[in-house]
């Protein structure tokens, strides 16, 4: 991969990840992380690799906010569930 070609996969990496959120992800984070970590392994020049260290920095945050997003749908366990009363009719 050139000069040109890490450039473009950065432009369109930033583009693509300014456009992710938690609810739309489509392809997965998994599939950008692997993008991403495969583009950090080439030699790349320093203002490149800084990008690509923001973007993984970004990428960190969604994937945290999204294993936070997960963890909150989860249940609460019966025995701290608030017990709502019927209402009693008249």
């Amino acid at each position: 991969m050139n000069h040109h070609d890490v450039e473009q996969e950065l432009q369109h990496f930033e583009y693509v990840f300014a456009h992710l959120s938690v609810k739309h992800t489509i392809p997965p984070i998994s599939y950008w992380r692997g993008r991403l970590d495969s583009l950090g392994k080439r030699p790349v020049v320093p203002s490149q690799r800084a990008r690509i260290n923001r973007l993984g920095e970004l990428l960190g945050t969604l994937e945290l906010a999204m294993n936070k997003a997960t963890t909150d749908i989860t249940p609460a366990p019966r025995e701290t569930m608030v017990q709502i009363a019927p209402r009693s009719r008249r």
